[in-house]
């Protein structure tokens, strides 16, 4: 089987397995996230030994045809691999670390300090770890290690443009089918997600999940890869130049199935993000709708105008969504719950777990535990706190401030490398900027909440950022491709003279395109009675100085313009068509007969040429250089 119908299968496989993960409430059980972690490690095990087995057959690839556009290819390739390496090692560290903490048999001198006090209150030696809960510890990192997987795999079977946009428009078609089946249910008063009772938010929209702000991320997200989309049509309507009415005209003719699709999913998104009542949901979601739209401006995706129409009807499509929503929307966001106080009390128990051990930590999945080692009474809830309501602060009181650093350099790399596509500017970069936004949503709603940590919403995002990421880089490399054909145009042509590549690039034509211009003489110029001046010399335009092009102005003397001469002539042509045969020329000459044509006091030929009613005397007279005509 060839490797490329082989990545085409996996790439398949991995969107069905990404597509599928919000369906068993959101894969936030453990046989649903255990499937999950299965399917992506066999998937990176064949993709592996893919690659193992075409490295054996080709052996040391080297480009020897001297193409440089194969060896930039190559190079690119080579770039790709290596940081993609580079974020195995990353995250391979990364999990080392947790899988020290969850291990009694290599904590060794890092084992938290509560199993010696639980040893010494039951009177028997315990195993000693640095997690305070490493079975827990053990379930995240097998979790973690399926996020990473999706994002590799994404990155390195991403690189095509089309199985790039395929990716988006997987996760735009399987986020409407999860915004319909939520807002079927919330219409119809079903009240169940699944087959089971809904307990939890009977009043949001939540589909196939059962938090509500998880879903709001999740909707969100499927809503802007939606955007790719929807760009790469209007853009396909939009090459030329078009007014408004003619945008309309061709929205009528020229526009697919495709374009009504996705149009439908989009908006049917925003009403499930609007209906979920998430207010942190719904604020981080036009915070990345406004990402979008100025990381599309700053790209050059659209222009201006289309940015300001844009704007206008986005912000009249949210005003519509939020009415449609009715009150629910409204009362949440009017109301004065305590639920701000009771993750501010929260966050200041997990801050003080943070400064008990802040370089080892409490050990990955161990939130529960260490917040109640850490609360001293400043909050008292009826329920088990087992999350932080702030994945950011749940990471650093788990793995310590050194592991929270590394996953967010790992997440900002890539978020990094697409924010270079998007100033790149070049074809795809409607992806990049997606990813950008993605980002921004996820990142932001984490500051107050766990969405990312529901194993949908993290698979999710790792296979946009992975496909994102491999788009952007693919956009430096035409950039790369294109200056190496300024370099061999200038080889070819000589300085200065390569062929543009783009529209707005100055043009300077070869020689064998130069055109023979007339330059007349900078002075004075009057022909003789009856002849023409004689033509002047025939230079290039390109070797003509400012001083060798000057205006020539035909006129009856030297002080009267060529306008007036022009309308004193007509007034003369005029006037002799009405019968004024005897009317004096405007200059002051002798009437002519008919039929007869004056050249300068010298007497009509019979050969001559009847009188068309253009002066056939004139004398050419050079303008001052500054003069205005």
């Amino acid at each position: 089987m060839r490797s490329s119908t082989m990545s085409t299968i996996l790439y398949w496989a991995l969107l069905g397995i990404v597509c599928l993960a919000p369906l068993p409430l959101a894969s936030n059980r453990p046989l649903p996230w255990s499937l999950l972690s299965l399917a992506v490690g066999v998937l990176l095990l064949v993709w592996g030994i893919g690659r193992l087995i075409a490295a054996m057959r080709s052996g040391p690839t080297r480009d020897m045809s001297g193409n440089a556009e194969a060896a930039g290819r190559l190079a690119h390739a080579r770039l790709v691999d290596r940081y993609a390496a580079l974020l195995v090692t990353g995250f391979a560290i990364l999990i080392a670390w947790y899988w020290v903490q969850a291990s009694p048999a290599l904590s060794g001198a890092f084992a938290h300090a509560a199993w010696a006090e639980a040893a010494a209150a039951l009177g028997t030696p315990l195993p000693a770890a640095a997690g305070l809960d490493p079975a827990a510890g053990e379930t995240l990192i097998m979790k973690i290690v399926a996020y990473g997987g999706i994002f590799l795999l994404a990155f390195e079977l991403g690189r095509d443009r089309n199985r790039a946009r395929l990716g988006f428009w997987a996760i735009c078609l399987a986020g409407f089918g999860y915004a319909l089946y939520g807002l079927f249910v919330q219409f119809t008063g079903e009240r169940t997600v699944l087959w089971f009772a809904k307990d939890a938010y009977p009043d949001s929209v939540t589909a196939t999940f059962i938090n509500r702000n998880a879903y709001a991320t999740y909707a969100g997200m499927a809503v802007l890869a939606g955007m790719v989309p929807l760009v790469f049509e209007v853009r396909r309507l939009t090459r030329e130049r078009l007014t408004p009415l003619r945008f309309l005209l061709a929205l009528s003719e020229r526009t697919s199935p495709t374009l009504y699709l996705v149009i439908t999913a989009i908006i049917t998104g925003m009403v499930a993000v609007a209906l979920t009542g998430s207010r942190a949901g719904v604020a981080c979601f036009v915070l990345a709708l406004v990402v979008f739209a100025v990381g599309l401006l700053i790209a050059r995706e659209i222009r201006l105008r289309t940015f300001l129409v844009g704007a206008a009807l986005g912000v009249g499509a949210i005003v519509a969504v939020l009415s449609m929503s009715g009150d629910f929307l409204a009362k949440r966001l009017i109301t004065t719950e305590s639920a701000p106080e009771a993750r501010a009390s929260v966050f200041d128990v997990a801050r003080l777990a943070v400064a008990e051990e802040p370089w080892v930590g409490h050990g990955l999945g161990s939130f529960g535990p260490a917040f109640n080692r850490a609360n001293d009474g400043r909050a008292v809830f009826e329920t088990y706190v087992d999350l932080a309501h702030n994945t950011y602060l749940e990471l650093a009181v788990e793995g310590g401030i050194p592991a929270l650093l590394l996953s967010l350099a790992l997440i900002g790399s890539a978020v990094g490398i697409c924010f270079a596509g998007l100033l790149a500017r070049g074809r795809n970069a409607s992806m990049p900027v997606a990813a950008i936004a993605i980002a921004t949503l996820v990142g932001a709603h984490a500051t107050v909440d766990f969405g990312v940590q529901m194993p949908a919403v993290a698979a999710t995002f790792m296979l946009l950022i992975g496909i994102a990421t491999a788009q952007a880089m693919a956009i430096e490399k035409a950039d790369a491709r294109i200056e190496s054909r300024r370099a061999q145009g200038q080889r070819r042509f000589g300085r200065g003279r390569s062929r543009p590549h783009r529209a707005d690039e100055a043009v300077t034509p070869p020689p064998e395109l130069e055109i023979a211009w007339p330059v007349r003489s900078t002075a004075p110029v009057l022909p003789a009675p009856g002849r023409m001046a004689a033509p002047g010399t025939l230079q290039p335009l390109s070797r003509m100085h400012d001083d060798e092009a000057r205006p020539i102005t035909i006129s009856g003397d030297a002080t009267t313009s060529a306008d007036a001469y022009e309308a004193a002539m007509a007034r003369w042509r005029a006037l002799r068509q009405v019968g004024g045969d005897n009317v004096a020329p405007p200059d002051g000459s002798t009437p002519l007969e008919p039929g007869t044509v004056a050249s300068d006091g010298e007497p009509p030929s019979g050969d001559e040429p009847p009188d068309d009613g253009t002066p056939r005397s004139a004398k050419v007279v050079q303008l001052p250089r500054n003069s205005r005509t």
